[in-house]
């Protein structure tokens, strides 16, 4: 096992030591996106732990990041579990995703957008890539605070999210989209369906 994933999974035992079990959250996750079958888009590679969750589905997918390290990361992670075969990982912005309209069936971020300079841009470039759905999930106020402490112990900082989940979920409605939302207990999970109003 490489540098990279030993030092990622101390990061695991760490945050579920403090609350937030990474692995659980990306089940629950999962669990309320119910995707079919289809082409599938990660944005936010990170360190691999949806990427990890979708291949273990069955999912094939495309996961994007603009961080060689951390996709560096979920390559071993990947391929120490035998799934890189199902993860194409490409560096990227996600402001600026070159994919065609409806390239992908489904569109997922999980714990990306707080990390996003344009976050508005980035979840405009996410619904144009979707065909039928779009899946954010991003930390909640616990979560926020496991971050931080988290982070802190590291000796860096963690950005808060820009957006409130409430406007981002008005602005998938604006953009023609259907959102319900989900609460767990670090995270909420937003599920927003084309063609389909309330």
């Amino acid at each position: 096992m490489d540098n990279l994933l030993k030092q990622s999974q101390k990061r695991l035992k760490l945050f579920k030591r403090h609350g937030y079990d990474i692995p659980k959250a990306r089940r629950f996750i999962l669990g309320k996106a119910g995707f079919a079958k289809g082409g599938i888009l990660e944005v936010g590679t990170g360190s691999g732990h949806m990427a990890v969750a979708l291949a273990r589905g069955g999912f094939r997918l495309v996961s994007i990041d603009l961080d060689r390290k951390a996709q560096k990361t979920a390559k071993s992670r990947l391929k120490a579990l035998g799934l890189d075969k199902l993860v194409t990982l490409k560096i990227m912005d996600a402001a600026r995703l070159r994919f065609k309209d409806t390239a992908f069936d489904n569109v997922i971020s999980v714990n990306f957008l707080h990390h996003a300079k344009a976050p508005v841009k980035c979840l405009t470039e996410m619904t144009r890539v979707a065909k039928k759905k779009l899946v954010i999930a991003d930390f909640n106020r616990k979560g926020e605070r496991i971050a931080k402490k988290i982070h802190g112990l590291e000796g860096n900082t963690h950005p808060r999210s820009k957006l409130s989940s409430g406007s981002i979920a008005a602005l998938l409605e604006k953009f023609g989209m259907s959102v319900t939302k989900h609460n767990d207990s670090c995270q909420y999970v937003l599920i927003a369906t084309k063609g389909e109003t309330r």
